[in-house]
């Protein structure tokens, strides 16, 4: 391990000194706008955070700091050598791509022990173990996890369909049998249809009177997150204790899994160990198993064993009996006309569907009216109507963006890392999610190949800095109606 840096320490194995540390701070102050070390690791830290995104920052680089360096390397401090080399492995060109965009210069980045986040995370791990040893025997629910599902978890709660009714039957055996036919389940259907509250109800039922099984409901984002901060804390042994011990486990949204190895990887192994000892799992994806990209050949061949249930688009008459029935339960009263008209534009998705009936339901109690007619459905529903009759493309999105920000079109499917390009980029993907229903991992691989995750994030922070920033938001709107999405 190397020695804590100080004025004058010397040279250890290659490692850095404080001769490296003094010419790091003389190259800063000379050659960027950095006054000091600390303000210049803290724009660093804020450039990994907006390449990262928040939850992969708060697992890998919250714990490290800025060792030291010289006019050509930086070395960053790390807690302990399983996340050096994880580092080193997977980020060490993200973090030398984030440091130059600041110097506007190359700069070399390796990692390093620190010995006061060796100590520090050394500490944490005895208090967490004494905290087990004194929690012995108790099983400590995941975050997110309902102990007791929410009443709305309830097949009773869902409308099936004909175009439906074998997944919704495949899920009600998988949790609800003492002798299901099958083990193994994976749904998939494009977003919107259910795949969710189809989950979530197999948890309520597996964990009622009835069956009492011990099921664990989670996402596959909140996995990959557990396991790596796992990992960090060296606690891997309890995760795979409290998810390799349950009946049944029901995982959603397992395209999130995809480009990350270890989350893959523990994933495989806890699924067949779950079907080894004759429990239960059901997970479901955007994709079909031979559509997710990036995935270990193992895993892709164990999830096309499992039962497929695909669930799809309701035919229209159908769509009108979905109509109908949430209707019925919002208390919305309308005309024929006007439940066709919903269950014709919005059909392609249930959570559409909703969102309609909704819309309609608060307008009818605002206005006091009785049972809703055609006129007035039309004008509430102006503000959801457009996006539906003028359906935006993704290479529509991307001209637009390209144009107005004054960039080429081209340089935002490309990878480039300048800071107008990204910006130009997070904002094209934004507008592609909230205009034409593409999924992220659509999107993803149209602006360059990028991860479900890495899009989620580009959407995510335009949305939360449009809601504090006047500008930002009206070039969003200014770009909305350009495309013809006002």
């Amino acid at each position: 391990m190397s020695a804590e840096l100080r004025p004058g320490a010397a040279k250890r194995g290659g490692r850095v000194t404080g001769t490296q540390d003094d010419a790091l701070s003389e190259f800063l102050r000379d050659n960027t706008q950095y006054a000091t070390r600390e303000e210049f690791w803290q724009a660093v830290q804020q450039s990994i955070k907006d390449r990262l995104g928040l939850e992969r920052y708060s697992i890998w680089f919250r714990q490290t700091e800025l060792m030291g360096g010289d006019s050509g390397r930086l070395v960053v401090g790390v807690p302990n050598v399983i996340i050096q080399q994880f580092l080193t492995m997977r980020y060490a060109s993200a973090v030398a791509d984030a440091v130059g965009d600041l110097l506007g210069r190359p700069m070399e980045v390796g990692f390093d022990v620190a010995p006061r986040l060796f100590r520090q995370m050394r500490a944490q791990r005895r208090a967490e173990l004494l905290e087990d040893e004194a929690g012995a025997g108790r099983l400590v629910a995941p975050r997110g996890l309902h102990l007791q599902p929410p009443p709305g978890w309830s097949f009773d709660r869902l409308i099936v369909t004909r175009s439906n009714r074998l997944p919704f039957a495949a899920a009600k055996e998988l949790a609800g049998q003492e002798t299901p036919r099958f083990h193994f389940l994976y749904v998939c259907g494009q977003y919107g249809l259910g795949k969710t509250s189809l989950l979530r109800a197999m948890f309520a039922l597996a964990r009622g009177p009835e069956r009492g099984l011990e099921p664990m409901y989670i996402s596959a984002e909140q996995w990959c997150n557990e396991y790596y901060h796992a990992i960090q804390n060296r606690r891997t042994h309890a995760f795979r204790s409290r998810y390799r011990s349950c009946d049944l486990l029901l995982l959603d949204d397992v395209q999130f899994v995809e480009g990350k190895s270890g989350g893959q990887t523990e994933l495989l192994h806890t699924v067949k160990h779950i079907l080894g000892k004759g429990g239960r799992v059901a997970l479901s994806g955007t994709p079909h198993p031979e559509e997710l990209q990036d995935i270990h050949p193992a895993l892709r061949a164990l999830l096309q064993r499992a039962f497929p249930a695909v669930l799809v688009v309701p035919q229209e008459d159908e769509s009108l009996e979905i109509v109908k029935e949430l209707a019925r339960r919002r208390g919305l009263a309308a005309t024929e006309e006007v439940l066709r008209l919903i269950a014709r534009t919005y059909a392609q998705s249930f959570t559409r569907l909703e969102s309609a009936i909704c819309c309609l339901t608060l307008y009818a109690g605002v206005e006091g009216s009785g049972r809703l007619r055609l006129p007035q459905a039309l004008e509430a529903l102006a503000a959801l109507q457009p996006l539906m009759e003028r359906p935006v493309g993704l290479v529509q999105v991307k001209e637009a963006v390209a144009e107005v920000l004054s960039v080429r079109a081209e340089q935002l499917t490309g990878r480039s890392r300048s800071r107008s390009v990204c910006r130009a980029r997070q904002t094209a993907m934004y507008l592609a999610r909230k205009l034409t229903g593409a999924s992220l991992t659509e999107i993803g691989r149209l602006f360059g190949g990028l991860t479900h995750s890495t899009v989620k994030h580009a959407v995510d922070k335009i949305a939360s800095e449009s809601s504090r920033d006047p500008q930002l938001a009206a070039l969003l709107q200014r770009l909305q109606t350009k495309l013809g999405g006002s």
